[in-house]
């Protein structure tokens, strides 16, 4: 017999894929018990509702995030490239994993009753993820650069190129995303230059 631990996990799984493909609203709670294979009464078992159900899909994506940020992002001679893998990923990950769409749907578009809780967890987020992004500039050979910036001057840049580089995959399209990638990354790698050796 299924653990009821386990149907939550089931649950939270086939509501990702709903909320990801179809928004919250769109979604019924219906749809998401027949995906999992349970009558639709039998979700209040784990979940109050379908508010609840949402909201607990939040800590999980955080958790997933900031992994896979640790992940690809730990600094030393490789930072440019770890940093631009990082960037492209946000195409790969969102074209390859509903877990993503999700994400992105949660952090730009969040049900509108629920806004204040699920900014109040994506701050939290991103304060972590500026400080796994600090901690691998800071041990990187990014710093000294030719223009002076700061370790904690080019964690913000980092973090202001995700933002703009999400928003214009979200709202522009694949094709943009690669144009707006192309056009910062140039101005991140020129910033970022190597001081030259002193003679």
């Amino acid at each position: 017999m299924e653990t009821i631990a386990l149907t939550a996990s089931r649950l939270q799984d086939a509501a990702l894929a709903r909320f990801a493909r179809q928004g919250f609203d769109a979604a019924s709670m219906a749809e998401i018990a027949a995906d999992v294979g349970i009558k639709k009464p039998s979700i209040y078992a784990h979940f109050r509702n379908k508010d609840a159900l949402y909201l607990s899909l939040i800590p999980l994506m955080v958790t997933a995030e900031l992994d896979y940020a640790r992940s690809v992002l730990v600094g030393g001679s490789a930072i440019r490239a770890q940093i631009h893998a990082y960037l492209q990923s946000i195409q790969v990950r969102y074209d390859d994993s509903f877990r993503v769409q999700f994400w992105m749907r949660a952090l730009y578009t969040p049900p509108g009753h629920l806004h204040d809780q699920v900014m109040a967890l994506m701050h939290v987020f991103m304060d972590d993820l500026e400080a796994i992004v600090l901690a691998a500039i800071t041990q990187s050979s990014l710093v000294p650069n030719t223009q002076g910036l700061s370790a904690e001057v080019l964690t913000k840049t980092c973090l202001g190129l995700i933002d703009c580089l999400q928003v214009e995959l979200t709202y522009a399209g694949p094709a943009k995303f690669a144009r707006r990638l192309q056009a910062v990354w140039a101005v991140f790698e020129a910033a970022t230059a190597a001081r030259p050796a002193q003679g």
